[in-house]
């Protein structure tokens, strides 16, 4: 984040631990602990930081560089309950930078919602913290893009779903009614040259109309029959078609 609220604090609480009737121990314990925070030593200066604590438990001050050490080392977990201890003493000097703080520790956290209220409450009290103003707009612009993100992954996904239901459906078959009606419909008439031509019988054979004729004949008057000389079997001349 931007604004660095914790070099600011741990300056204020050197100026109020030198007050009179401070004990000694304490504040050389808190120096010693500033001076590895200046250098970059936060995890030593932690340490420090808690043997102050041991020798005032109460104080929000030792709390709040508590916090900013462990920040500073990537503890951010810790940094919020040292943070939160530090609000909760209601020293009014302190919140605002430890709910500034409190929101940047959030922030690196990636609880957003959490953290743009904190940064609020900093800008309740100092409503001209740039800074916090600042860090609230980026938590902001990051809670939008995370809901784009996810509308965009909704919108793959729904798409995805229904690709995969046009996948398992069948593919369409015809009309049930347009192929009822095409199964009801009669078979096409032939053409004249493709219509059933009578039975030819076999060379020497009769037609059934001559048989007919024949017989009919015979009832009537056997001798008045008129039966052709039978050819040679031979020399038989292939019979025309009946028409």
């Amino acid at each position: 984040m931007k604004r660095d609220v914790m070099k600011k604090v741990l300056w204020m609480m050197m100026g109020t631990l030198l007050v009179p009737g401070a004990l000694s121990a304490q504040r050389s314990l808190v120096e010693e602990a500033n001076r590895l925070y200046a250098e970059g030593r936060y995890a030593e200066a932690h340490e420090m930081y808690l043997e102050a604590l041991r020798e005032n438990p109460g104080s929000p001050l030792i709390r709040f560089n508590e916090g900013n050490a462990l920040y500073r080392n990537q503890e951010f977990e810790r940094a919020l309950e040292a943070y939160q201890d530090a609000l909760e003493a209601g020293d009014t000097a302190l919140a605002q930078g430890a709910w500034y703080n409190l929101g940047n520790s959030l922030f690196r956290r990636q609880q957003l919602d959490a953290s743009l209220e904190a940064y609020k409450q900093a800008l309740r009290i100092d409503p001209g913290d740039t800074d916090a103003k600042h860090n609230l707009e980026r938590v902001l612009e990051q809670m939008e893009e995370q809901e784009n993100q996810q509308d965009q992954q909704d919108q793959s996904q729904d798409d995805q779903n229904q690709e995969n239901q046009d996948q398992q459906q069948p593919p369409p078959q015809g009309d049930p009614e347009q192929d009822e009606q095409e199964q009801d419909q009669p078979p096409p008439e032939n053409d004249e040259q493709d219509q059933e031509q009578p039975v030819q019988p076999p060379p020497g054979q009769m037609t059934p109309e001559e048989a007919e004729r024949l017989l009919q004949a015979i009832q009537e008057d056997p001798d008045e029959v008129d039966r052709p000389p039978r050819a040679d079997s031979l020399g038989r001349r292939p019979r025309k078609n009946w028409r």
